[in-house]
């Protein structure tokens, strides 16, 4: 047998070749997000994690959940309720017992920087990945501020044993990438996203997928990444080799920012249209986002806001419009979230009809935390269409069903716990519940009289300029709107009791 020379010589230089590029790899990582390094190397930094000290022993730790706003929490309410597995013996199947009874949760809601969803839209896509690597840091952090005016931190936050992404555009954008820097920091943590759980959840007792559409209601963002359609046919590789499934996606422009009070969508307030700087929503002529006074009857838009207890406002201003001399309208503007909600929909339905008239709408992801929220207003519309469109209505499925895919989520973050060992021996209501607010004692920060970052800035920020452009500190009245509180105080009363302490209202 004739022996080549050159072989160990040739394994050599394959072998350096291959640790050059994986160094070279993690070096560009490094230098595109200089908060990575940052975080385990420069202890001046305020992203700062002595990572050596991180607790070894970290069953009785909480469990982080972050999102781009509150609409998280309903992703945390669907955690605190779940109840898929037996708690004694681990196996799949009820017990009437809540799964997580034993575990207590750090909830936060970057609210200062939402929506999340824009970003991409604004050609800033590295700078919301740097603010996901922000979330996940704070959580793994042990301090906090009492508020934004504070610049001493108060050091009595315990770090997480996993984080769950509740933010599904969050999830889409960020996912890998904090995955990769909390393994360049050393720390075994794991960290779950809510996509593929929402795409194993659509597949998992869908039948005749041929003659199905699958909606996907998101943000901009979520849509633009392609995460679900992607999910969702890996996922189905698996569960359904060879059958093709067809998927259809719609953004909810504005309405995540609705839901959360951001003035550049709704105004309580407002009387009349709003300038273009004061107003970033669907209108007419938008070049992005028009408002098709064709498909008027389909809208249905209410001209009074809907009230959380059902009735109606006496101020008719859920839809502010202008007219010119001759009486054609030239300004629409949505200020009510049903009008947000009635716009997606409407637009996803005539979308269907272009491209899958031969379809049926029988499942529809809310691919969005706010949106289970508002399930019942978002279902209202689908129906409304189907009773109102004597030639393509049957296209809307009349037991159209409606995936959260907080479930789902639930039962991998069960799964985790219990193959770790890692269950707790606490309860939820010393679950701990903290928001961003922009930090006012930073000099380069833009603030509005409202407190907020002004649109321009918020998205026109740069990635590795290592600042704090925002505080963490504790929930309060003074950050949560009276209308946001009302919203969780009705519809994830479990949650909001362990966030004010107050008795559930139901």
């Amino acid at each position: 047998m004739k022996t080549n020379f050159l072989y160990p010589f040739s394994l050599f230089f394959i072998s350096l070749f291959l640790l050059t590029a994986c160094k070279s790899s993690q070096q560009n990582k490094d230098q595109l997000f200089n908060i990575i390094p940052e975080v385990v190397n420069n202890s001046e930094s305020a992203f700062y994690i002595p990572v050596k000290s991180f607790p070894e022993k970290r069953d009785s730790l909480a469990v982080g959940v972050f999102d781009s706003g509150t609409g998280g929490l309903s992703v945390l309410d669907a955690i605190y309720k779940a109840d898929r597995y037996n708690n004694t013996s681990h196996e799949a199947g009820k017990d009437g017992i809540p799964d997580f009874i034993s575990e207590k949760f750090t909830y936060l809601a970057d609210d200062a920087n939402m929506p999340y969803g824009r970003y991409d839209s604004e050609g800033k896509a590295d700078f919301l990945r740097e603010l996901v690597i922000k979330d996940v840091n704070f959580l793994l952090k042990d301090n906090y501020y009492s508020s934004p005016g504070d610049s001493i931190a108060i050091m009595q936050k315990q770090p997480v044993k996993a984080i769950v992404i509740a933010c599904n555009t969050a999830t889409a954008y960020g996912l890998e990438t904090v995955q990769e820097a909390v393994e360049y920091w050393g720390l075994d943590i794991k960290i779950m996203g809510i996509i593929d759980a929402g795409a194993k959840e659509v597949l998992s007792d869908i039948e005749d997928p041929e003659n199905q559409l699958i909606a996907v209601l998101a943000t901009e963002g979520t849509c633009s990444s392609g995460g679900y359609p992607r999910s969702i046919s890996q996922n189905a590789n698996i569960m359904f080799p060879g059958t093709e499934f067809h998927v259809i996606q719609q953004a909810g422009i504005g309405l995540a920012g609705a839901i959360d009070g951001d003035l550049n969508y709704i105004d309580p307030d407002a009387t009349s249209v709003r300038s273009s700087d004061d107003y970033r929503g669907p209108d007419i002529g938008h070049p992005d986002y028009p408002v098709d006074t064709s498909m008027w009857k389909e809208y249905n838009f209410e001209s009074s806001q809907i009230l959380s207890d059902g009735s109606q406002s006496d101020r008719e201003n859920a839809l502010l419009c202008e007219y010119d001399e001759a009486g054609n309208l030239i300004h629409v503007q949505l200020n009510s979230v049903n009008n947000y909600i009635k716009y997606m929909v409407t637009n996803l339905y005539r979308n269907a009809v272009k491209n899958y008239s031969d379809k049926t709408i029988s499942r529809v992801i809310l691919g969005c935390t706010h949106y289970p929220y508002f399930e019942k207003e978002i279902k209202e519309h689908f129906l409304y269409l189907r009773e109102n469109d004597t030639v393509n209505g049957s296209l809307v499925d009349e037991n159209i069903r409606f995936i959260n895919p907080s479930g789902a989520l639930a039962s991998e973050l069960y799964c985790y716990l219990r193959d770790k060992e890692l269950w707790g021996d606490d309860s939820n209501e010393n679950s701990r519940f903290y928001i961003s607010v922009p930090n006012i004692l930073l000099k380069e920060n833009e603030i509005d009289k409202d407190g907020r970052f002004p649109y321009d800035y918020k998205y026109g920020r740069q990635i590795n300029k290592s600042l704090e452009y925002v505080k963490r500190v504790p929930f309060s009245d003074k950050w949560i709107a009276e209308s946001t509180k009302e919203r969780m105080r009705i519809n994830i009363p479990y949650t909001y009791k362990m966030i004010y302490g107050e008795e559930d209202p139901q």
